[in-house]
């Protein structure tokens, strides 16, 4: 591979983590905050972060490997056989495990409850507002282990052991 594309594809590598981590860390803040919202159905914020649907820009993070493996074979191959490729994909399998596995679920499960709540009548509300802080609880604790296991891989790729 060229000197230019190898940089380019680096980059592109850099980016996709930064992107894809940097949404699911945001993820994080956010919950920490809505879990603290005396009233999450009527905070504009929290409303506006929870609505329904993806987060489209954390799933960046299902390229970082594809671009990595890239440059690992794209350029002269011989860190192939070094550790520190192999560490750092074992970090980022995971981290998406845990993304897969509990913060998006509970995000889901976060949106889902700030949706009811809209709607819910008030016997109701202490329930589902209880379901919600649950939902953003989990979503704090995972967005704490998958930002472990970025900080990880990101001294692993820079110090390459």
């Amino acid at each position: 591979m060229s000197v230019p594309a190898y940089d380019i594809l680096l980059v592109c590598h850099v980016v996709a983590g930064l992107v894809g981590f940097g949404a699911i860390a945001a993820g994080g803040l956010a919950a920490s905050s809505a879990r603290r919202s005396a009233d999450p159905g009527s905070d504009e914020a929290v409303r506006r972060f929870f609505r329904q649907g993806p987060d489209w820009p954390a799933r960046a993070i299902f390229l970082v490997p594809l671009l990595g493996l890239a440059l690992l074979f794209g350029g002269d191959r011989s860190a192939a056989h070094h550790l520190w490729p192999w560490v750092g994909l074992g970090l980022w399998v995971t981290a998406v495990g845990v993304a897969t596995a509990i913060c998006w679920p509970a995000e889901r499960d976060a949106q889902v409850a700030l949706a009811d709540l809209q709607a819910a009548s008030e016997e109701s509300r202490a329930l589902l507002v209880r379901g919600f802080r649950d939902a953003c609880r989990k979503m704090e604790q995972a967005v704490t282990a998958i930002s472990l296991c970025f900080l990880a891989a990101v001294a692993v790729m820079i110090v390459k052991p």
